[in-house]
Formats: C-alpha cells, sequence, structure tokens
C-alpha cells in the first residue's frame, strides 16, 4: 500500500491511541524483546498494569496491522499476511515513539529482538532524550515457541474467526538475534536495566543493573538465557503442558498446517523420552 494513504490512516487514529497519557519529567521507556509466542504480551500486560491509570505507551507492531483496509482479505492468507501489512506496522510504530519522545510520555516497545541494531537505536534514542530505559528479555527454548505459532494461531481462530501465523524465518532469526541483541546492550552500557525471564514470563531469572558505569553481573546476559533455554527443555512438567495444548492444536488446524505441528510434536516427544532415559540411567 502506499505511504502517504498509510500516514494519513495513522493520523486518523493517534488521537485515540495516544488518549488519556501525560507527559513525565522523568519519563521511562521499556524495550520488551523474544521471538514470537514466548509470552512478551503476557509480561507487558503484567508491568503496564503498574503504572496508575495505564500512563504508559504501548507500541506493538502486530496492533497496528489491523489497520489495513484490506485486513478481512488478507487474513484469509496468513502466510503473506504478515508481509502485506508490514507497512502499517512500520509506519505506525515509528511515529508513535516519535510522539511519545516529544511529549515525554512514558512508552514500552514490544519488539522481536532479531536485529541487534533495532533495540540498540532504539535505546540509544530514548537516553539521547532523558529517559530511563530498561529492557525486557524473555529466554525460551525455540521448541517451545515455534510449536506456540500454531497453537497461537488456532486459538486465534477459535475465539475471532480468524488468525494471524508468524513466519518461521522471523522467528528463527529472533531465537538467535536476542543473544547479540542484548549483548551488544550490555557491552555499549545502552541502557539502566536488562531484566531476563522464562517462557510465558513464569519466572524472574536475572538483573543486570547499570550503576555508576558499571554493571552489576560481568557476564553477558547471552549465557543466562542460553542456560535458562536449556534448564527449561528439562523440566518435564513444561514439556507434557506443551505436548497436551499442541495435540489440541493439531486436532483442529486446517489439514495443509498440520504436518509441521505434528513433527514439532514428535520433537517435544522425542525430547521427552530422552529425560525419561537419563532419569533412568540415573536411577
Amino acid at each position: 500500500m502506499d505511504l502517504h494513504k498509510v500516514v494519513e490512516i495513522y493520523n486518523q487514529e493517534r488521537k485515540d491511541l495516544l488518549e488519556d497519557l501525560t507527559p513525565q519529567e522523568n519519563p521511562l521507556a521499556f524495550i520488551l524483546g523474544g521471538q514470537p509466542a514466548s509470552g512478551k504480551s503476557k509480561l507487558a500486560k503484567e508491568f503496564t498494569s503498574k503504572f496508575s491509570n495505564n500512563n504508559i505507551l504501548f507500541v506493538n507492531g502486530d496492533i497496528y496491522r489491523e489497520f489495513h483496509p484490506n485486513r478481512q482479505e488478507l487474513i484469509n492468507n496468513p502466510l503473506s499476511y504478515s508481509k502485506e501489512t508490514q507497512i502499517f506496522s512500520n509506519v505506525f510504530t515509528e511515529n508513535l515513539i516519535r510522539e511519545a519522545i516529544e511529549n515525554k510520555y512514558n512508552i514500552m516497545v514490544e519488539g522481536t529482538m532479531r536485529n541487534p541494531q533495532v533495540p540498540f537505536n532504539t535505546a540509544k534514542m530514548f537516553k539521547e532524550n532523558g529517559y530511563r530505559v530498561e529492557v525486557l528479555a524473555i529466554s525460551a527454548p525455540a521448541i517451545f515457541t515455534e510449536l506456540g505459532l500454531y497453537n497461537r494461531y488456532q486459538e486465534e481462530i477459535n475465539f475471532q474467526g480468524w488468525g494471524r501465523l508468524a513466519e518461521i524465518e522471523s522467528h528463527n532469526s529472533a531465537v538467535n538475534g536476542i543473544l547479540e541483541s542484548l549483548d551488544l546492550l550490555y557491552r555499549e552500557k545502552a541502557v539502566d536495566k536488562i531484566h531476563i525471564y522464562s517462557y510465558q514470563a513464569e519466572k524472574h531469572i536475572e538483573t543486570f543493573s547499570l550503576e555508576s558505569g558499571k554493571w552489576n553481573i560481568d557476564d553477558l546476559p547471552s549465557n543466562y538465557i542460553t542456560d535458562a533455554r536449556e534448564i527449561q527443555l528439562q523440566r518435564k512438567e513444561n514439556i507434557a503442558k506443551l505436548i497436551e495444548r499442541g495435540e489440541n492444536t493439531l486436532s483442529q488446524i486446517s489439514d495443509n498446517l498440520k504436518s509441521n505441528v505434528s513433527d514439532i510434536l514428535q520433537k517435544l516427544k522425542d525430547l521427552n523420552l530422552k529425560q525419561e532415559e537419563k532419569r533412568g540411567f540415573r536411577r
């Protein structure tokens, strides 16, 4: 779609999107990262609820895809929906961040962190404009979130009649990208804090704090992400829950996607079996 048309639509919607926000003397910016289906929305909800009267702008590029005037037609092809609506995600996100900075609004920006330069440049922009910047990152095993893409897609269809299926290439890039992104932010001391959480934000793992130009932890965030992923893969109850949810998805999802879900489920079952064999050997 033509850029000027998208900007026109943004200008029509901006008032509602910025409603009830008030300028802050000491504004806060949160950068939320993790691969698709890792639990970012849950973590965002928990954090933003701490602000009185929801006085924080939550920016999630995926939300703005729905402003595409041909959305109803596009959602019938979930595999191309993301590509066709990307311009809405970009235009709305960029303009909302700009307006937040101009007005000193508290803000949370959600992304995947697949490209390290994006969160780095975002953090730098906020710092240069007087913000305190904190990162909220989710450590999730790739196979958990790969299945989660299909679970979420089918649950959206069940709930609202249509769903958005994230591209697997984007997912895989984010799995590795978050490691590089967090390490870049750490090395460049580009943010004030880095908080790390487990899959679906079920557990707080660690917080890196920058005080007087020095981090409280002398180790890279990527090591914590990697270790936490491995630990989560060893938890039988986590895998069992995912398999149960995935089996439910498999029974409902369209035929052209069944093989994808089935393959992931088999990998999880094999992983579960290996864990059982290890436990049996230790006994």
